[in-house]
């Protein structure tokens, strides 16, 4: 960093600093103190305590930001080729300086010498910058030897004028992103022809005769045979040459390694193989044949499976720099934005045209364009793989890339503990205020009275009671400043980020498959996670595991498919006439409820065998050597292919549908076995999907892109479709489709798979007087409705396939209308969607499918402690009502003596009457627990505002709620809902960009690092691999970090209040004149040094019970939920206490020291500082050894720092008192007197009597949860002790001294 960087960042630190209310204050008080009439005779000590806390917390923010300074150097310092020697015209012409001369100069000598640097570039520049000046003077000379035959080898002069576009009126967009040679404009001296076309060699343009590239740009007989080098004009720049002519020797264009951070918009670049994408580019050209790429974008959405993408049709062209060189094109791009799966915009070139009369007539426009869409975009994040090379057109760089625009900032968020230590700190403030005027009025009014306090002011006070009250409030609030904590909100971030660590280094939350720990993103509300009350929880990704398994399916109404499913089996548990009693009812482990380990051995071993008689049937009816583990089992499927018959024909026909509609690549990636392939999609169901399809002997083998061919392997036979186009699948539309075309046919079939919903509303209707194809088709739509009606009971995911054909003029129609909205550059997404709603209609349905998403590991048991614990779990899906009821069965968030409550309504009316009614009878029920099950339509009128509080006390009532078929949207509101209505602590979990919404809006959000992507995991305030790390984030961590938060904060007010009063008792013996006992670096270093490790290190190491006890118990998860250890009444008992004990530290030394003998050497002890450094002594101890008392675990660490701190304040008088030689000298003897050390244990035994007394009657009569599991673990300890014990005993009596010993 550069020295003006470090004076910027110093600022801005400071800044921020001082936007803490409590840093300004204790700035004013510094200020204050620098007024010499206030009496403060070292006001730099005065400032330590600020400047101390602001040295630190601008190190630790130093430290942050030089670690984030040097991540980002490595990255802005990574190389990638760019294209060097070459005018970017998206960039500012260069500013000449002062030296521009000399070097330009100097970049002559070394074109001269032959090196290659900034100044050769440079010199360059200014050489074409000035041939380009001097152009126009060299085009007036006349035009000679035109009648040279065409392949002369003579050098044409440039023609006299530019030839016309038909349509130079086209405006380029204000944020065209322009990436030519030169600008095509009309005034620019690119558009001129070379000196090596004749004017007779210029054809008209024609449709066609002009290849589809950027390269291309005029209708000459040059566009076909390529021509002889000799052609090549000496004088012609490079950017104006032929595609076909090689480079001159001026083209100095070339390769070079770039640094990332001088990419620039407009540049282009070329990105090799397993290299990071430095920027968002467009892929121009690759080294595949078909001009398609693969990336991986793992470190952008956690998807590990490849992903293809393509290069533009019109670029595919360039292979090299000089191609680069010559292209001449722009591209109109949209603004940045933050959704990562949507890009518009269009890559346009301008054909020239020379006989304007002939482009009249023919009324073609001129100019050629490509689409641009997400597939032909690269992302900053993503790492190219299996591709050789890419050359891409950079658009966006730095914070403008889509990975910068949604990782944002960390969420700003501050903790219910922090919100709720303000109260406390005005409350402080308060008492403060109160101080400083109590002592302004006595001043006042004793200003004339008796005492000594007017012989020692010196006319500083003045000559009035008023005035002398109003110096004397200023002095007091310095003397009182220490009531309020400086350091307790730097100690608290210490303790946050001492807590957020060892939740980073937890062994128990790595999920070691994908090498993820747990990540908190968000560091200063770890005690939040010990106060939460609501989770509310996607289901996909979250409680399952989103990784697909093809399980049945129904094909013309039969349905294929055998086993049984998690939810199935949820759904038997549900259904079962067990009843338990209130006094017995338990959750059960969902495993167990519901079967045996033997009866789940015997299901697979049953499983094992019919697989492999399915496997069995198939190759005696065709070879497949590409099957591998098939999730789909059922020998009847075979049986029924192998017939012969119409039903046969449509199992093949939804066999090819499945290998068919889909954008998955195949991967070969074993060596040993090439027939071993695997496929990679876009997400796991449409893996799932082709990967069945392929086990089944519809395989998949290859899509050529260049003759947009798919290559299928059917039954063993190889079969080619021509893929016309592919319309994708997105959250609005719910389904995708593709339309072919059978090599060697005219027919043309859209195969298209969704939500059933989807495609069922898409059905063909009219059937004219095809009577016999309506009623099977009205056949087939019933049992398939029934049949998908019942996969989804058993918890599966289903879809819909469904076909039609297109006739050749319907289809030529509707493509040139898909065309046009796909070149849009505004509203793109939204007309491809309009136009695909023209075509993907009045279809007929083939079947549907049924895909299980299992559960992760442990979710049951999560669940079911959590429930425990005193949280409630709202799972918010988008499935159907009864999947979702299943699933809920199987992973114990719904249980067999719940009362499943429905609310299924169509209107708002109906929506209130059946909420008011659920309400009206859980009022009348005998407190049996309640689950609540809603849906999206129905829950869209519950959250309107005559309806949102019945569903808030309905929810409240019930144990479970489970919302069905929502949108993100209703996720967030649900959230909001209750976090606001309840006023509680809610917690957001989630795994897909669909979450992100609750996420946000919750107290707390964690994201769920799976195969959905990560925008939650970006949005998120703690990140973890799998749903059951819950349990210990929240019943560990979570409660610890509460409970030391809690201590922490009340430990920094008791100690303070102590030392505040100590100097508040003295002022009744000082007439309230502001006189202080204590030397004022005491008072400076009291908080600073001598009490702030112990309570820190209470905050970062205290422990109850440990990990292994905190998840035995959940129900101690109850203290955080009540807020037992940070309510009101407690911080008060704490005031009272601490101003008791100050009262003890200070009139104990005071009645027995102030009267009190001289020591035997003759030394006073009952001087005012003296008096001070006794009383400070006490203080010193009372705070440390509050400390002890307020640990649960006494660990040689928490000893020997409270020790220390107590060893270093007496080391600190030793020392110091040896260089003060007025005030302080001599005080170390005051230690050496055995009457010091008995007051000091009497102050000490006279502080803690009433505290240790009270805490012994609240522990036994009154104890909190905590208290009753460490006594029951102590007295269980005890006894295991007591019996191995007992146990071990020899039979022979053992000797007295053994026993001893």
């Amino acid at each position: 960093m550069t020295t003006k960087d470090v004076l910027s960042t110093d600022t801005k630190n400071l800044f921020e600093q001082f936007r803490n209310v409590a840093n300004l204050y204790f700035l004013f008080l510094v200020v204050l103190q620098c007024i010499p009439i206030f009496g403060v005779t070292e006001p730099a000590v005065s400032a330590l305590p600020l400047i101390v806390i602001i040295v630190i917390t601008a190190i630790k923010d130093g430290i942050e930001d030089m670690k984030r300074s040097k991540s980002d150097q490595r990255v802005n310092k990574a190389k990638v080729l760019g294209l060097k020697n070459w005018r970017n015209v998206n960039l500012p012409e260069v500013a000449k300086g002062r030296f521009h001369i000399l070097k330009v100069a100097w970049g002559f000598i070394c074109v001269i010498s032959g090196a290659e640097n900034k100044y050769a570039r440079l010199y360059r520049h200014s050489k074409s910058k000035d041939a380009k000046q001097r152009r126009p003077k060299e085009e007036k000379q006349p035009l000679t030897d035109t009648g040279s035959p065409r392949n002369s080898d003579q050098v044409l002069p440039l023609p006299l004028t530019e030839p016309k576009r038909a349509h130079h009126h086209l405006r380029p967009r204000s944020d065209t992103l322009r990436s030519i040679s030169r600008m095509l404009n009309p005034n620019s001296s690119s558009n001129l022809n070379s000196k090596n076309n004749l004017n007779n060699n210029k054809m008209p343009y024609r449709p066609g005769s002009i290849p589809h590239s950027v390269l291309y740009r005029t209708a000459t007989n040059d566009t076909s045979p390529p021509r002889r080098p000799s052609t090549v004009a000496p004088g012609l720049r490079c950017a104006d040459s032929h595609p076909t002519d090689p480079p001159g020797i001026d083209c100095k264009a070339s390769w070079e390694e770039t640094r990332w951070q001088d990419v620039q918009v407009g540049d282009y670049i070329k990105i090799r193989n397993n290299e990071d994408v430095p920027a968002d580019v467009i892929v121009l050209s690759t080294s595949d044949a078909d001009n398609l790429c693969y990336v991986e974008t793992q470190n952008l959405d956690g998807e590990t499976n490849l992903k293809a993408r393509q290069g533009l049709p019109g670029t595919s062209d360039l292979k090299t720099v000089h191609d680069c060189e010559r292209a001449r094109f722009y591209i109109e791009s949209e603004p940045p934005h933050v959704n990562l799966y949507q890009y518009s915009a269009v890559l346009r070139w301008e054909i020239e045209e020379v006989d304007e009369t002939a482009t009249l007539r023919s009324g073609v426009q001129h100019q050629k364009s490509d689409p641009v869409t997400y597939n032909n975009m690269l992302l900053r994040g993503c790492v190219l793989r299996n591709t050789e090379w890419v050359i891409c057109m950079v658009v966006y760089t730095g914070s403008e890339t889509k990975i910068m625009l949604n990782s944002g900032q960390t969420p700003s968020k501050r903790s219910k503990m922090a919100k709720g230590t303000n109260p406390h700190v005005i409350a402080n403030f308060v008492i403060l205020a109160i101080m400083c005027i109590v002592s302004s009025v006595i001043d006042s009014v004793q200003f004339n009275g008796k005492g000594s306090s007017r012989y020692f002011d010196y006319d500083i006070e003045g000559s009035s009671g008023s005035y002398s009250g109003f110096l004397t409030f200023w002095v007091t609030l310095i003397l009182y400043q220490n009531i309020v904590p400086i350091s307790l909100y730097i100690s608290v971030e210490i303790v946050k980020t001492f807590a957020a660590y060892f939740i980073y280094s937890d062994i128990d939350m790595y999920y070691e498959p994908t090498d993820a720990p747990c990540i908190p993103k968000t560091w200063n509300i770890s005690d939040d996670l010990g106060q939460i009350e609501y989770v509310f929880s996607d289901k996909t990704g979250t409680l399952t595991q989103n990784v697909m398994e093809f399980r049945k399916c129904t094909i013309n109404g039969v349905s294929y498919g055998l086993g049984t499913t998690e939810a199935s089996q949820g759904a038997r548990l549900r259904t079962q006439n067990t009843r338990h009693t209130e006094n017995s009812t338990q959750i059960h482990d969902y495993e167990s409820s519901y079967t045996n380990e033997s009866e789940k051995e015997l299901s697979n071993e049953i499983m094992e065998e019919e697989k492999k008689r399915m496997l069995e049937i198939q190759a005696k009816q065709f070879d497949n050597p590409h099957v591998g583990n098939p999730t789909f089992v059922d020998p009847a499927f075979f049986e029924d292919l192998g017939k012969g018959d119409e039903h046969s024909q449509m199992m093949e026909h939804f066999g090819l549908a499945l290998a068919i509609c889909h954008t998955a690549i195949p991967e070969r990636n074993n060596p040993d076995n090439e027939d071993e392939i695997e496929y990679k999609a876009q997400s796991p169901d449409e893996a799932a999907l082709v990967g069945t399809a392929r086990d089944l002997g519809f395989v998949f083998l290859n899509h050529t892109a260049k003759t947009r061919t798919l290559t299928v392997l059917v039954k063993g036979k190889e079969q080619r479709f021509t893929l016309l186009n592919i319309l994708e699948f997105n959250s609005t539309r719910k389904r995708m489709s593709v339309i072919v075309r059978p090599e060697g046919s005219d027919k043309i079939v859209l195969l298209c798979k969704g939500a059933d919903s989807i495609i069922f509303e898409r059905l063909c209707t009219e059937f004219g007087n095809q009577t016999a194809l309506a009623e099977s088709q009205a056949r087939l739509r019933e049992t398939t409705s029934d049949a998908l009606e019942e996969f989804a009971n058993e918890g599966l995911r289903t879809l819909g396939l469904a076909y039609r054909f297109i006739a050749n003029d319907e289809y030529a129609a509707w493509n040139k209308r898909y065309e046009e909205a796909s070149a849009s550059i505004h509203g793109r997404e939204e007309k491809i969607d309009e136009v695909c709603e023209g075509i993907e209609r009045e279809m007929l349905l083939m079947g549907g499918t049924a895909i299980e998403d299992r559960l992760q590991e442990g979710v049951p048991e999560t669940i079911a402690e959590l429930a425990k614990s005193g949280i409630k779990l709202w799972v918010l899906t988008g499935d159907k009502t009864e999947t979702a009821i299943n699933i809920g069965f199987s992973c114990n968030l719904l249980t067999v003596d719940m009362e499943l409550v429905v609310i299924k309504a169509q209107t708002r009316e109906e929506t209130k009457a059946q909420l008011e009614q659920a309400l009206e009878t859980s009022e009348h029920s005998s407190g049996k627990k309640r689950a609540l099950v809603i849906d999206g339509t129905t829950l869209r009128y519950a959250l309107l505002n005559e309806c949102k509080d019945d569903l808030l006390d309905l929810g409240m009532q019930c144990a479970s709620v489970i919302c069905c078929r929502v949108s993100p949207k209703q996720k967030a509101q649900v959230v909001m809902l209750v976090k606001k209505g309840l006023k509680v602590m809610t917690l957001a979990i989630g795994d897909g960009a669909n979450d992100v919404a609750m996420i946000q809006s919750a107290n707390v959000g964690v994201g769920i690092s799976g195969v959905e992507g990560r925008q939650a995991v970006m949005a998120s305030d703690y990140a973890i691999a799998q749903f059951r790390f819950l349990r210990k984030l929240l019943l560990v961590h979570g409660r610890w970090s509460y409970l030391r938060t809690a201590e922490t904060i009340m430990g920094f007010f008791f100690k303070n209040i102590v030392w505040t009063f100590m100097l508040f008792w003295y002022q009744i013996f000082c007439q309230f004149n502001g006189s202080m006992t204590f030397d004022y670096s005491l008072v400076t270093l009291y908080n600073l040094i001598f009490t702030s490790l112990p309570i820190i290190f209470l905050g970062i190491w205290d422990q109850d019970l440990s990990a292994r006890l905190s998840l035995h118990y959940p129900e101690l998860y109850h203290m955080g939920l009540r807020n037992d250890k940070f309510k009101t009444w407690r911080f008060w008992l704490t005031v009272v206490d601490a101003i008791y004990q100050s009262a003890v530290s200070f009139f104990f030394p005071y009645i027995l020291f102030v009267a009190g003998a001289f020591d035997v050497n003759g030394y006073s002890t009952n001087g005012l500082y003296e008096m001070g450094t006794i009383m400070s002594s006490i203080g010193v101890c009372v705070a440390n050894i509050f400390i002890a008392f307020s640990l649960y675990s006494y660990t040689w660490i928490q000893v020997g720092i409270i020790a220390l701190s107590i060893l270093v304040y007496y080391l600190f008088v030793a020392i110091y008192s040896q260089f003060n030689t007025f005030i302080f000298a001599g005080h170390l003897r005051l230690f050496g007197s055995g009457f010091y050390w008995l007051v000091l244990m009497l102050a000490i035994v006279a502080c803690f009597v009433p505290r240790v007394a009270a805490k012994h009657i609240l522990h036994q009569y009154y104890p909190y949860d905590n208290d009753i599991i460490r006594e029951i673990e102590l007295v269980l300890k005890t006894g295991r002790e007591r019996e191995a014990h007992l146990e071990n005993l020899p039979n022979e009596p053992i000797p007295l001294d053994d026993i001893k010993h």
